[in-house]
């Protein structure tokens, strides 16, 4: 039903009117603003008096989710207006002008989950006339990349004497991620010991290091084209974990035959104690054998 009403909207009269012009693509940067072109002819671009509303969604041809609406129109003979009907999250804004059939948007602060299709739809109307109107299909791929993120470093301990050092990367293309020990060493790129795999999110990747030997700072180096940033974690090393758990059992075991030795003394005096207290009342008893009655 949809893909009806969807062929309808397509073939009302003067649909043809309209004509909207945007690249396939378009690349940005993480943290900069980034334009999406989208340029219009109509056959009313001699009037004065007529509306023109933009609307950009994201996503889905038609039905996609509105990101952005405007609509300029008239205040006098000589001026216009822009009056926004919706502007999600506040990140967008005009970065043409509709009365010279620029129908461009502005990105502010873009962000790797920005990356998508983006369709501009243009509609013109004059009081008393037929509307035009036009959405691009194919619309623009948007693709944004940007230099690598260390979002977190740990250490996994399995068992007393097993340990993975993990590193997790975000950053588009996604980085490649190098390993170097404490003796300023650089390890085997994605290796049996240091695999590198996607992460839990859309543009993560996680480097691991299995089996550190030395004790000391281990540095994660994440790169690709755009940058390329590294984080230091410390690791006891197991020679040295191994010491300390020599000592904490040696202190357990310690306070342990200390306790004992408290008890078994205490149970030894008491039974002394009280072997003497019988002895006495024992003495001072009178014997009865000595008197006849």
């Amino acid at each position: 039903m949809r893909a009806v009403w969807l062929m309808l909207l397509l073939s009302l009269p003067g649909g043809e009117g309209v004509s909207v012009e945007v690249p396939r693509m378009v690349n940005g940067t993480v943290g900069s603003p980034v334009v999406l072109p989208c340029n219009f002819t109509s056959p009313y671009t001699g009037y004065t008096t007529f509306k023109i509303t933009v609307i950009w969604k994201v996503k889905e041809f038609y039905r996609g989710p509105v990101l952005f609406n405007v609509t300029s129109r008239a205040i006098n003979e000589e001026g216009f207006e822009n009056v926004v009907h919706s502007n999600v999250n506040g990140r967008y804004r005009l970065a043409g002008d509709p009365r010279q059939s620029d129908a461009s948007l502005e990105l502010r602060s873009a962000t790797l989950e920005d990356t998508s299709q983006y369709f501009c739809r243009v509609e013109v109307k004059r009081q008393g006339l037929s509307p035009y109107m036009k959405e691009t299909n194919p619309g623009i791929i948007l693709k944004i990349t940007g230099p690598p993120t260390i979002l977190n470093m740990y250490i996994q301990a399995i068992n007393a004497t097993q340990f993975t050092l993990v590193c997790l990367v975000g950053g588009e293309p996604a980085p490649n991620i190098a390993w170097i020990d404490p003796q300023n060493q650089s390890l085997p790129v994605n290796g049996s010991n240091t695999p590198v795999m996607r992460g839990p999110g859309k543009y993560q990747v996680v480097g691991e290091l299995h089996g550190p030997k030395l004790g000391g700072n281990y540095t994660c180096k994440a790169t690709n084209s755009r940058g390329d940033v590294t984080h230091k974690i410390y690791f006891a090393g197991v020679t040295e974990d191994r010491a300390l758990l020599k000592v904490i059992i040696g202190a357990l075991c310690g306070s342990l035959l200390l306790i004992i030795a408290i008890v078994v003394g205490l149970v030894m005096w008491r039974r002394k104690s009280g072997s003497i207290t019988f002895v006495r009342e024992t003495r001072n008893q009178p014997d009865s054998s000595k008197y006849v009655y």
